[in-house]
């Protein structure tokens, strides 16, 4: 970018007297100077070439001034080039009216030389601060996007290898083997999970600083919530010897709103830290209120404790309290990083206590309410190994271009009542899906000849046009970013897996799809309302305006705006109602109380149910007399 050209500055006034003398006195010092007698001029001068500062007449033949300027200000071209007023007008009025047309300055004729050139200076060097401090954010958004894009392909080509290495660990470990020959299969499975926990980390912690991380707003039971993340834990607990205590304050509501999934990824963050420096120990958990919307958690463990000096540095990124701590215990030192920013995210802040020898307590708060509907305690049980004599039979399509990845899920799903097609690519999946009926596709998403999402949309535009039930079609991918999901989804997909993928995720998937059977087109309910025959020229414009609605319901979802999808609900609510379709106005008064209560898991069952009526309802007009 040259550093040393002369600013440009337009001048816009009808009187060639002030027109000259103004080019005379910035020309002067150096300034490159367009003049236009008027707002036409102004404005073809500016498409030619953009100004970096205007000084502008007001009382001029055609648009004035004001007008001008409110015409400049509106366009995001040109929004942020200074404007100068340097007018005869001195009334007040016309001094507010300047600046509320958007001016930065405004001179009153006849003008002291030296104050104009002071003042054309200083905007021009805000000017120039705030276009510099523009190209850094872009240059910053752009490093952003870079790393974003840089860790979302590292994850992938780091996944895919870790799939077939834990995977077959896994099959390894089913076979008959020695003692010592178990011991090493244990080392390299323990050795490839410790990779994908530090990818997972690196990934979570990108995820939040980028902006991407979603949340929740779900009702939970608090308790299940917590003994889950002892039963997750409870293995490595027991290999140390440390036992896993929970205490909940008899204060503390059993049923919570707010978002259980980054809370308990928390928890198990700080329960997985107490662990790691203890042996024949503690770890207790513990809850109580801190307010009324707002509870305490601690975790406390007797384990080697941290210096005083040191407490705060552990919640930065890659930091552990020693080198000795990294050398001897491992981690990458993101766990923390990553409880700090997401106990940021969900409204509270985290700390600690710790005497060196004697252990640490982790402590932090969180925003919670009193959940709106009962959640049910789940129990928490040790998953048993599935059977075969559990599974139902079914057909399996499975694409994927790695032949490593395709000969580990054959070991996975052998001795299993699923018969298992295989495809190298999207065109190759689309041309046998054609051909053979399945029950389930797994598809990877990065292929040659034709990927997986345009594959997904080709079987779904396929079915579509046979009349066919949808087949499950499962997202097998090593890509773990969010968008990816959104974009599987979008595509046509019903489920998503992230690689390495387990066994036993494999078959509860299979299985889990399988026994949900296949509904015929024919089968499925159809919703039916009957309409007066005399409004029946205002049906079709009334229904092509709710499917549009319709669409503009899932953005609303997707952008949480709940204020916009609680008025848009209400109103087709009451449109529906007036031209009879009581369901279809059920359906919104549902979608409206789950908008006010921002439950955006009711909100996107409702607006499913919304579209899906408007979709498939049948109309039949009948007389006042309910007669066909």
């Amino acid at each position: 970018m040259p550093i040393n050209l002369p600013h440009t500055v337009l001048v816009v006034d009808d009187n060639l007297v002030n027109l000259k003398m103004l080019n005379t006195i910035l020309q002067g010092v150096n300034y490159h100077v367009l003049s236009a007698e008027n707002s036409d001029e102004a404005l073809a001068h500016i498409e030619k070439q953009t100004p970096d500062i205007i000084l502008l007449d007001v009382m001029m033949p055609g648009m004035n001034g004001f007008s001008l300027c409110r015409k400049l200000k509106q366009d995001e071209q040109y929004s942020d080039i200074p404007l100068i007023f340097i007018t005869s007008l001195s009334q007040q009025e016309s001094i507010i009216e300047g600046f509320n047309a958007g001016g930065n300055d405004y001179i009153v004729k006849p003008f002291n030389r030296q104050e104009l050139l002071a003042r054309v200076r200083n905007h021009l060097h805000l000017y120039d601060m705030h276009k510099e401090n523009k190209r850094l954010i872009a240059l910053s958004e752009d490093a952003s996007r870079s790393k974003t894009e840089f860790l979302a392909s590292m994850s992938h080509e780091i996944r895919t290898p870790l799939n077939s290495i834990i995977g077959m660990a896994e099959v390894l470990n089913d076979t008959e083997l020695t003692a010592e020959q178990r011991g090493f299969v244990r080392i390299f499975r323990s050795a490839g999970e410790s990779l994908l926990a530090i990818i997972n980390d690196i990934l979570d912690l990108s995820k939040i600083e980028a902006g991407q991380t979603e949340t929740e707003n779900i009702d939970f039971h608090l308790p299940s919530l917590l003994q889950s993340v002892a039963s997750i834990m409870s293995v490595r607990a027991s290999e140390q010897n440390v036992a896993i205590s929970i205490a909940i304050h008899p204060d503390v509501p059993s049923a919570l709103r707010g978002d259980p999934t980054r809370l308990r990824q928390i928890m198990i963050n700080l329960v997985g830290n107490g662990l790691k420096f203890t042996e024949n120990g503690s770890v207790d958990i513990a809850v109580r209120k801190e307010s009324e919307t707002e509870l305490y958690f601690s975790v406390k463990d007797n384990g080697i404790g941290i210096p005083k000096e040191k407490q705060q540095l552990i919640f930065e990124s890659f930091t552990q309290a020693d080198s000795l701590t990294t050398r001897k215990y491992g981690g990458t030192g993101l766990g923390l990083t990553i409880c700090k920013k997401l106990t940021g995210i969900l409204g509270g802040s985290i700390g600690l206590d710790s005497t060196p020898g004697k252990g640490s307590t982790f402590y932090f708060t969180c925003k919670l309410h009193p959940a709106l509907t009962d959640p049910s305690p789940v129990t928490v049980e040790n998953k048993t190994p599935v059977t075969c004599e559990m599974l139902p039979a079914a057909s399996v399509l499975l694409v994927d271009d790695n032949e490593d990845n395709r000969n580990l899920l054959f070991l996975y799903l052998r001795n299993t009542p699923f018969s298992i097609q295989t495809a190298e690519n999207g065109q190759d999946a689309v041309a046998l899906f054609k051909k053979a009926s399945f029950d389930i596709v797994f598809m990877d998403l990065e292929m040659p000849v034709m990927d997986g999402y345009e594959a997904t949309k080709q079987l779904r535009k396929w079915e579509k046009e046979q009349g066919c039930e949808e087949t499950p079609i499962v997202a097998l991918t090593a890509h773990a970013f969010v968008r990816f999901k959104k974009k599987c989804m979008a595509a046509g997909c019903s489920d998503y897996l992230t690689k390495p993928v387990l066994r036993d995720t494999l078959i509860q998937c299979i299985s889990k799809h399988a026994q949900q059977g296949k509904v015929s087109a024919a089968q499925k309910s159809v919703p039916r309302v009957s309409i007066d025959r005399n409004i029946k020229k205002l049906i079709p414009t009334f229904l092509k305006n709710k499917r549009a609605d319709g669409v503009q319901l899932f953005r609303s979802l997707e952008a949480q705006d709940y204020a916009r999808l609680k008025k848009d609900a209400h109103t087709i609510k009451g449109t529906s109602w007036m031209f009879g379709f009581q369901e279809l106005g059920d359906l919104c008064l549902g979608l409206e109380k789950a908008a006010e209560a921002k439950d955006q898991e009711s909100a996107g069952v409702s607006v499913e149910s919304i579209v899906g009526y408007l979709d498939d309802v049948e109309i039949i007009y009948v007389d006042r007399n309910g007669e066909k």
